[in-house]
């Protein structure tokens, strides 16, 4: 082969290569849904950014003529501008590392959140000023559109204020430090600090007094809300409040309210139930320590279920076949870990906060069967962060400046149902 040919195969090998380096690719994060059981007890890194590289090359005509079949005089050897190729947007920390400096941008949340307490950002990307007397602390959204936020004035005691889908508000209702909603979106409920269960029906225009109350302490949590509809006699509805007693032995009891009767829960011998499924399968606290806690699962007929001291079973993607898992020790200004499992016990990921990182986040909710987001600060910064059940990571709301014990994003309580 002459030299000619030589440098006319060489030419277009590189040419084509770099051709090939211009294709952009797209990388998702990956959606794997664990397999949710028929139980019933009483119930991308993102697109490579587009960002091909750009080449300069400056390539001789005797080439080009060449590849036509031309034949051309000798040409002077090729002049080629190096070029550094664009790095693409972002990356994906370690495998295990919980790291959310530098993280590729993904699309908006598909679920409502609110900003400074007073901004709802809804799904469709408009922004609504929020007029609640006190600024919102969480919030449900219900199928009808209503919303219930919880509010807290300067002396942190907190408050139920109920938008309906118009947009008229009642005035504020002392309440406990949170609210539940059912899987449908059709109820919600929080509790007073009297004990007294209050239900909120969609399509009511007044809250429900539900049942009588449960045993108030100064510390009472929701739990999960099943069945559509509360309050008639053939409701199926289930309302469980998690009760703390630092007097009793053991200090923490679940509480059942429903139409029969409002009693501690004893089934499964919980501490503290967190999430429920209406196809009977429940996750929640067994052990509390001063070190640690240890969490079950539990469901009905030949499904074993499993427990871990390992994380936190916190709740139920929703389709139920997935579940988030958060410390196993809760300390300090918030979470350094997070990770999730399938209903046979296999641990899909779990990310750790490190020295070098630092990174925490108060809370995570579900955005669909197999997303969690969480509002996460690092650096002097806080992001919405989109995380898959692959372990992969992504902002759903970029980075903006702030501090640490002052986080600006709130998410809606609730994954969306199914199908939304």
């Amino acid at each position: 082969m002459s030299n000619h040919d030589d440098l006319t195969h060489t030419l277009s090998q590189e040419l084509e290569d770099r051709a090939h380096a211009m294709d952009g690719s797209t990388l998702h994060l990956t959606d794997v849904q664990g397999r949710a059981r028929s139980i019933r007890r009483r119930r991308t890194a993102a697109a490579v950014a587009g960002v091909a590289a750009v080449v300069a090359v400056i390539v001789p005509v005797a080439t080009l003529a060449g590849r036509s079949g031309g034949n051309p005089a000798p040409a002077p050897a090729p002049t080629t501008q190096s070029v550094t190729p664009t790095p693409p947007e972002g990356s994906q920390p370690p495998p295990g590392v919980l790291d959310v400096s530098d993280l590729p941008t993904g699309a908006a949340p598909r679920m409502e959140y609110v900003t400074d307490g007073r901004v709802l950002h809804q799904i469709d990307g408009s922004t609504v000023d929020i007029s609640t007397v006190y600024p919102v602390s969480s919030f449900v959204v219900l199928a009808d559109g209503t919303h219930l936020w919880l509010t807290r004035d300067n002396q942190g005691n907190a408050y139920v204020e109920v938008q309906d889908a118009e947009g008229t508000l009642q005035d504020p209702v002392r309440a406990g430090g949170d609210l539940s909603v059912n899987s449908a979106h059709t109820v919600g409920a929080w509790v007073r600090p009297d004990g007294q269960v209050m239900v909120w029906n969609a399509g009511a225009t007044e809250p429900l007094e539900y049942e009588s109350p449960v045993g108030a302490t100064d510390e009472m949590r929701m739990g999960p809300v099943l069945g559509d509809h509360c309050g008639a006699p053939e409701d199926s509805c289930e309302v469980y409040v998690n009760v703390s007693d630092p007097n009793a032995d053991p200090s923490w009891q679940p509480w059942l309210v429903d139409v029969n009767d409002t009693a501690p829960y004893l089934d499964g011998t919980y501490l503290i139930l967190q999430d429920a499924t209406e196809g009977g399968l429940s996750i929640g606290y067994r052990k509390l320590t001063d070190f640690g806690s240890c969490s079950v699962l539990l469901g009905g007929g030949e499904f074993q279920g499993f427990d871990t001291c390992k994380h936190t079973l916190s709740s139920f993607s929703p389709d139920g076949g997935l579940i988030l898992g958060d410390p196993a020790y809760h300390d300090g200004i918030g979470n350094g870990e997070i990770a999730m499992y399938d209903l046979e016990s296999n641990l899909l990921f779990e990310r750790h906060s490190t020295a070098k990182s630092q990174a925490f986040y108060p809370s995570a909710e579900w955005e669909d069967s197999s997303h969690v987001l969480a509002p996460v600060f690092q650096d002097g910064q806080w992001a919405v962060v989109r995380i898959a059940s692959d372990g992969s990571m992504e902002y759903a709301v970029p980075p903006v400046a702030g501090q640490d014990v002052d986080n600006p994003f709130v998410l809606a309580t609730g994954a969306p149902s199914v199908g939304d």
